[in-house]
């Protein structure tokens, strides 16, 4: 198997672990975000910004090799490790992809992950902690690890489940393992100005930093391991995190509308990025969300990004919307997915998901978008996007509707401004961390008739 992530020197000992580890229960236990169990557990610390930094991609990169890092315990245990306690097991698999992968010293991976079960599950876990890993570390140069050409075995090397590789292989071919090996780089912050892009850049220099432009998006800025809820323009509604290629699907919806030009709508609206930039590009929006709890965020950003006068939050289910048919100029289903484009900011996602969610998620996306059609003014632009990849998810969705609804709606290449790659007799464009450096968006748009 090839490395796993940034390598890495030993913080300090325990407490840095701890974190990780604490982080790791959150996902696991709560199934909580990883961002967001991340952030719980270091606030809940004293610890520098350096050791912040390694207990950080501690549990990131365990995360992302849970897996492979099971798989390799699995190689050394005598029982199941589903049979092990469940808090036992994120301490095995923190002390494993140091050993692995971290490059951290094998006496300190060991004797760190002892501690920790010690003093995070009681002494009664330490003999058989110190007896695994040690095993690991001796076996670690013979593991039998299978053939890259086999599905499992790519999977292993890289960080996935083996039903996920072959539904890249499907979906890319040859370029299969570039994108999975993608997926598993730290993503970095991509801000979107609000306002002046150049203004923006002019105010992170002057704190230290050093933004680039986007590659695609004019209002896209890129800037390296950086905490966004530390900047100044994110507070003060200047600039919002938001992936570049959620800002591509933004502008390819207001594409050939026009600015000013009238009502859009998103359908699936929170947490509010796509609903703030539409009205940036001059609609007025009706943002629409399930979840009343999520339409305050919604209301919260359009008030944080000055567009409150522009954005009109709805609780409101997309397969029953309360609209009357050809109510808006364009509408965008930002559809709910398996999000296999964003595992490098959920790296959990690859291990929550199962094979028969794409055909799940497929039948949703489907219903909503032949839903959302009907609201879509003569002339009108419907767009829909999902941050995955899956070709049930992309392409199926499309072809379906078209099939459906062509008498109506003619598909037509979505602008994202050069990035992308439109898959042979599709419709729509498939971004990919790969190529384009952002997520994994699947674009089609759709013009009425």
């Amino acid at each position: 198997a090839s490395g796993g992530g940034t390598a890495v020197v030993p913080g300090a000992g325990v407490a840095t672990r701890a974190a990780a580890w604490r982080a790791l229960r959150r996902v696991h236990g709560d199934d909580a975000w990883s961002t967001l169990a991340v952030d719980s557990a270091l606030r809940r610390t004293t610890l520098d910004a350096r050791d912040r930094a390694f207990a950080a991609n501690l549990a990131y990169s365990t995360l992302r090799w849970e897996g492979t890092l099971d798989w390799a315990l699995g190689q050394v245990l005598t029982r199941p490790l589903d049979e092990v306690q469940p808090d036992l097991v994120d301490v095995l698999r923190l002390g494993a992809w140091q050993l692995l992968f971290g490059g951290t010293p094998d006496r300190a991976a060991v004797g760190t992950a002892v501690d920790l079960a010690r003093a995070e599950i009681g002494p009664q876990a330490t003999g058989f902690t110190n007896g695994v890993l040690r095993g690991l570390a001796r076996a670690r140069d013979r593991l039998p690890w299978p053939s890259t050409d086999d599905d499992a075995g790519l999977g292993l090397a890289l960080g996935y489940p083996a039903w996920i590789v072959a539904e890249a292989r499907t979906r890319f071919g040859d370029r299969a393992a570039a994108v999975l090996d993608a997926g598993n780089a730290a993503p970095g912050l991509t801000l979107r100005a609000i306002g002046d892009p150049d203004a923006l850049h002019a105010e992170l220099r002057a704190a230290g930093l050093d933004p680039v432009p986007g590659r695609f998006a004019p209002e896209a800025v890129r800037l390296p391991g950086t905490d966004p809820a530390g900047l100044a323009a994110v507070v003060e509604g200047r600039a919002v995190p938001q992936d570049e290629a959620s800002v591509l699907v933004t502008r390819a919806a207001a594409a050939g509308t026009g600015p000013g030009s009238g009502w859009a709508l998103d359908v699936c609206a929170a947490p509010g990025g796509k609903s703030t930039h539409l009205a940036e590009l001059g609609f007025r929006v009706a943002a629409a969300e399930l979840h009343p709890g999520r339409t305050r965020l919604v209301a919260a950003a359009a008030a944080r990004t000055g567009h409150a006068d522009r954005v009109a939050v709805v609780a409101a289910d997309g397969r029953a919307p309360p609209w009357r048919p050809g109510s808006f100029d364009a509408v965008l289903l930002d559809a709910p997915c398996t999000g296999l484009g964003v595992v490098r900011r959920r790296p959990e996602l690859r291990w929550r998901r199962n094979p028969a969610d794409a055909a799940r998620l497929a039948a949703l996306q489907l219903d909503l978008l032949e839903r959302a059609a009907p609201l879509v003014r003569p002339g009108g632009l419907l767009t829909y996007s999902v941050c995955t990849w899956t070709r049930a998810e992309t392409a199926g969705v499309a072809a379906a509707f078209l099939a459906a609804h062509g008498d109506r709606f003619d598909a037509e290449p979505p602008d994202l401004a050069g990035a992308g790659v439109r898959m042979d007799g599709e419709p729509g464009v498939q971004l990919a961390p790969d190529l384009d450096g952002t997520d994994g968006m699947y674009v089609a748009a759709f013009r009425a008739g």
